[in-house]
């Protein structure tokens, strides 16, 4: 009789725990238009998450192409689990901007988190940059429309949506392409699962460490992404990675900058660019000095920058030779 009484009262608490599980599921489903899937159907739509289909991986995890239904998207699967990761996917669920990688779905079975995203079928920027990629050349018209557009992201993230988001990992990786060079800024749903601690003083971006006032609020914090967004800059400008002959990229390009700032690019721009337009150089530069080189209070909104890069506002709002000072060459 016991037995049969212990039966009944997991036999409740397992409806119990369905019932709640279907209701989750329809929230997702009907009002964030998200899709829960099994750890079992990504298993399968990756090959058992196989190396044959990584994509790229960083410090949260692995990003895997899968097919599902016919149609291929980028599956990530985290190396922790988040707390409060329901919570957190209902805020992505909210984020919708077309230069943002959309969150389609996602898994969370006992340790495993996954994510189920857009897949973009033109690699990452990193890719067409420093990728092998033979005597293929990441044009000049390319490289504004990838700034503009990723720039664009970014402003609806620290601007636009219903919850501000910090992203704190912009780099190359995490600049994807559509098939007409479209960018798409993925990875920003991190900085919500994985939130430094308060007591973080300093990030360290591209091999630099950057300063955050703990007391300045999230307007610092943007700034760390602005400084990163900087770096993306002079990527897209010289072709080069992040650290060069034992160097950071910022550092690299003090005196080369200082030198196009001048009107002479002969140092800073991409050896690779047999054309491109002068005065959309001009204010990419300019952006860029603003962006790494200006102290972090200084430094311009994304707002600015796109309204600098498009060329609706003079680069001297943003960067002016007073700025120059502030471009200090290690001896």
């Amino acid at each position: 009789m016991m037995r049969g009484r212990l039966r009944k009262i997991r036999d409740k608490i397992k409806d119990g725990k369905s019932k709640l599980l279907s209701a989750w599921e329809k929230l997702f489903r009907t009002h964030y238009g998200l899709r829960r899937f099994t750890y079992k159907k990504l298993a399968d739509a990756t090959k058992n998450f196989s190396n044959n289909r990584l994509l790229g991986e960083g410090g949260f995890g692995q990003v895997y192409r899968g097919k599902i239904h016919g149609k291929t998207y980028a599956i990530k699967k985290l190396k922790r689990l988040p707390k409060k990761m329901e919570a957190e996917i209902k805020i992505l669920s909210t984020v919708s901007h077309q230069n943002l990688v959309k969150l389609i779905g996602y898994c969370i079975e006992k340790a495993d988190t996954l994510l189920v995203l857009e897949f973009a079928p033109n690699n990452s920027l990193k890719y067409h940059l420093h990728g092998n990629q033979g005597n293929q050349v990441l044009e000049w018209s390319n490289r504004m429309k990838i700034a503009i557009g990723s720039a664009k992201g970014l402003k609806y993230l620290h601007e636009d949506c219903p919850h501000k988001i910090i992203h704190r990992d912009i780099k190359t990786d995490n600049i994807v392409l559509d098939n007409n060079f479209e960018a798409k800024v993925t990875d920003f749903g991190l900085a919500l699962f994985f939130p430094d601690d308060v007591s973080h003083l300093s990030i360290t971006i591209a091999g630099t460490e950057v300063y955050i006032d703990p007391n300045s609020g999230g307007h610092t914090s943007q700034e760390t992404d602005v400084y990163s967004f900087g770096v993306v800059l002079l990527e897209l400008i010289t072709g080069k990675n992040t650290r060069i002959n034992g160097t950071t990229i910022v550092d690299w390009a003090r005196d080369p900058i200082r030198q196009a700032l001048a009107g002479d690019h002969t140092a800073l721009v991409d050896l690779k660019l047999k054309e491109y337009n002068r005065e959309e150089m001009n204010r990419m530069i300019g952006c860029a000095a603003a962006c790494v080189y200006k102290p972090f209070n200084f430094r311009p909104s994304m707002n600015q920058i796109i309204q600098t890069l498009e060329a609706n506002i003079p680069v001297t709002n943003i960067w002016n030779e007073n700025d120059s000072n502030y471009i200090q060459i290690d001896t």
